[in-house]
C-alpha cells in the first residue's frame, strides 16, 4: 500500500465518522456536541491526510448532513462554525495551552472566530433565511440586544472546549503515525544529520564552570 492510499484511508475514516456525529446531530434530540467531534475527525483528515483531503472531508460531510437535516440551525452551525474551525485548528495548532503567550493567543483567536461565526450563523437563521430556531433559546434572546448575548454565552461555553480539544489532539495524533513519502523521509533524514552535525554546548554547573566528564577526567589524571 502507498503513502497516498494509506493517507486517503485515514482520509475516508476521518470522513465516515464524521459524517456518523452529523447524522446523530440530525436524527436525535443532542446538542452540537457530535458537530464539534465531526470539527475533531476534520482536522485529523487534514493532519494525517493532508489539506486537500480534510476540506473534502469537510465538503462530504456538508453535503450529507443537509441531506439529512435540511436547512436548519444545526447545519448552518456546521456550516460556518465547526466544519472551518477544524480547519483552522490545523494552523493554529502550535499554539496550544502548555505556555502562557501561545495560550493566549490562541484563546483570543477562538473567541474571536467563535464571536464572529455565531453571530453570522444568528443573522442568517433569523432575518435572511427566517430558518426555524431548531433549538430552545431563553426569552431574553427575543429582547433587545438578547443575540449579542446569547452569543456571549455560546463563545464562553466553547472556548473551554478548545483546550479539550488541543489535549485530546495531541493524545490522538500520537497514536496515529504520520504517513511520510520517500521526499518527505530524506529531507528528514536532512534535518536529523544536520543536528547531529552541530556543537552541542557544554554542560555548566550552577557556578558557571563546565562540567568535565569523566573520560576527561581520567585523561587528566593520568
Amino acid at each position: 500500500m502507498t503513502v497516498q492510499t494509506k493517507k486517503l484511508t485515514t482520509a475516508a475514516v476521518c470522513t465516515a465518522l464524521a459524517v456518523m456525529m452529523c447524522a446523530a446531530t440530525a436524527y436525535l434530540p443532542l446538542s452540537f456536541m457530535p458537530l464539534y467531534l465531526a470539527a475533531f475527525c476534520i482536522f485529523l483528515a487534514c493532519k494525517r491526510g493532508s489539506l486537500a483531503y480534510g476540506i473534502l472531508c469537510a465538503v462530504a460531510s456538508i453535503g450529507l448532513m443537509f441531506l439529512m437535516s435540511g436547512l436548519t440551525v444545526k447545519w448552518l452551525m456546521f456550516v460556518l462554525v465547526f466544519a472551518p474551525y477544524g480547519i483552522m485548528c490545523v494552523f493554529i495548532e502550535k499554539l496550544n495551552y502548555a505556555k502562557v503567550r501561545p495560550g493566549v493567543l490562541r484563546a483570543a483567536a477562538v473567541i474571536a472566530y467563535y464571536g464572529i461565526t455565531i453571530g453570522i450563523v444568528l443573522l442568517i437563521a433569523n432575518n435572511v433565511l427566517t430558518v426555524n430556531m431548531d433549538i430552545s433559546l431563553p426569552e431574553w434572546v427575543n429582547m433587545w440586544g438578547g443575540y449579542i448575548l446569547f452569543d456571549l454565552v455560546a463563545v464562553l461555553i466553547l472556548v473551554p472546549l478548545d483546550f479539550i480539544f488541543c489535549v485530546l489532539s495531541a493524545a490522538v495524533l500520537k497514536k496515529i503515525p504520520m504517513r511520510l513519502g520517500k521526499k518527505e523521509l530524506l529531507e528528514k533524514k536532512k534535518e536529523t544529520e544536520q543536528a547531529d552535525e552541530k556543537p552541542k554546548d557544554p554542560e555548566v554547573d550552577i557556578f558557571g564552570y563546565e562540567i568535565k566528564k569523566n573520560d576527561e577526567k581520567s585523561d587528566n589524571n593520568d
